[in-house]
């Protein structure tokens, strides 16, 4: 069944919601030309709709005109802007569901920290088929949750499936549990359903504890889980393209007939979000709001994990194609790019010449000074290009591009560039930077176990998209 909230039309924003605008928004001298959003896109508004966008910018509230409020969904829907909203005064109205699979000692952890910052929430433990032994029923009884339980061995996706068609609340809280909230948490999350189109909200991951050992300090740099400081809308092609579901708050008349695909051994989350979105919800996150998730300090375990997100790519490319490319690069840019390490300087201005022209002819209809923009735009967009090729060689094409430079010995160089510059860039940005040569270590392994894993994936689920840059295949 379709969700019903979108399916009616994209309704005006909330009353009262304070918009943020995005830290990336570029806002023409006029207020009328916006240029952003994720995926970026192109917003020209009318005279009165960009004094409603400086009074935004200034902190006031949205009121209740229907033109204000739908050039706010326009905002909102674009991810130009983002909502901010007090913390809720109650949420009895949550169900906090915690799947698990014989973690006595996490969950007791998992639910003392719930109890203790939200008790007014339900609490719903779906015990995954653990062993008798376990105690499981022992730890839900002494924090008063309800227990509900598989008689074998299931998987995260039907645990969730079971918790979600056991909620009786308009809202549920889908919490790991290996995961530990903090409080305010769920006060926090729960004011973003005010917007009848919201159907999830996702906090930031980030790791439990310090991080202890080489792979400890990597994950706490560098967790698969942790996607970044920036707010956004979840969707393909986005600055915040999924969430893990490690904690995900879920209006639950939005999962009627979408619920986590049970075949798929790991990305069921990525597939439920994007399904989500394909119905017209849209999934919010929200990076002000942290919890903590366990690390993964053993060897065995990290380069299992690491392996198994990596195959996932391939699986979830068959389920919506085109979604997760190699690289997301402008064709003109990239060509720049590709020719400025092929040392081939005046060939790669001629390209990026190409990339201002398409973007000015673009431009034209809505800038005033269409050459100019487009060439601003052309010249910071050309370092983040080339880190993002760079990327895609870390992480997916250098087992085909270091043959190719053994043979050529001039691609020697701006390949090894290419590898080591995202590896000493993320080293750089990294919160709390840990020490280097272990640091290298850990993403040595983490490349190579990725690499592997994302061919391994794409091979056995009979697709090359994950191994191609975007534009080669087109998404449906």
């Amino acid at each position: 069944m379709t969700p019903t909230g979108p399916a009616a039309g994209r309704e005006p924003a909330p009353v009262g919601v304070v918009l943020r605008l995005d830290d990336a928004l570029r806002i023409s001298p006029d207020g009328r030309t916006l240029l952003g959003g994720s995926p970026g896109r192109l917003l020209r508004v009318a005279p009165a709709g960009a004094d409603l966008i400086r009074s935004w910018a200034g902190g006031t509230p949205l009121g209740a005109g229907p033109a204000e409020r739908k050039l706010a969904r326009r905002l909102l829907d674009a991810g130009m802007a983002h909502p901010v909203w007090p913390p809720a005064g109650s949420v009895g109205d949550v169900t906090v569901v915690v799947p698990t699979y014989a973690r006595p000692v996490e969950l007791s952890r998992c639910l003392e920290a719930i109890r203790r910052t939200a008790p007014e929430a339900s609490v719903l433990v779906v015990d995954d088929g653990s062993p008798a032994d376990a105690g499981i029923a022992d730890v839900a009884a002494r924090f008063g949750a309800r227990l509900v339980r598989h008689v074998a061995n299931r998987g995260p996706s039907a645990a969730r499936n079971t918790g979600l068609a056991a909620v009786g609340t308009p809202f549920a809280a889908l919490v790991d549990s290996d995961v530990v909230v903090p409080d305010g948490w769920l006060h926090a999350l729960r004011p973003y359903f005010t917007d009848p189109l919201v159907a999830a909200v996702a906090p930031r991951v980030l790791g439990h504890g310090g991080g202890e050992g080489w792979l400890g300090e990597y994950e706490a740099a560098h967790s698969p889980l942790d996607m970044g400081s920036s707010a956004g809308l979840v969707r393909p092609g986005a600055a915040v393209p999924y969430v893990p579901t490690a904690a995900l708050l879920i209006r639950t008349a939005a999962v009627h007939g979408i619920a986590f695909d049970t075949d798929l051994p790991i990305g069921e989350d990525v597939d439920f979000e994007w399904r989500l979105v394909d119905a017209g919800w849209n999934v919010h996150y929200v990076p002000s709001v942290t919890i903590g998730h366990e690390h993964r300090t053993r060897l065995r375990p990290f380069v299992a994990r690491r392996r198994l997100y990596a195959r996932s790519i391939g699986l979830l490319e068959r389920r919506h194609p085109g979604a997760l490319p190699a690289a997301r690069v402008s064709p003109a840019l990239a060509a720049a790019c590709a020719l400025l390490a092929a040392r081939r300087p005046l060939a790669a201005g001629a390209a990026a010449a190409v990339g201002v022209g398409l973007l000015a002819r673009s431009l034209k209809p809505v800038v005033p000074d269409p050459v100019g923009e487009a060439a601003r735009l052309v010249a910071d967009g050309l370092p983040v290009t080339a880190l993002g090729l760079a990327r895609a060689i870390g992480r997916v094409w250098w087992p085909v591009l270091v043959p190719a430079a053994v043979a050529v010995p001039r691609l020697r160089v701006p390949l090894a560039a290419a590898v080591a510059a995202p590896v000493f860039t993320d080293w750089w940005n990294a919160g709390r930077k840990p020490r280097l040569d272990r640091y290298l270590a850990a993403r040595v392994l983490d490349d190579v176990v990725s690499t592997a894993g994302t061919w391994e994936g794409a091979l056995r689920a009979g697709t090359l998209g994950p191994l191609l840059p975007a534009g080669t295949r087109r998404r449906q």
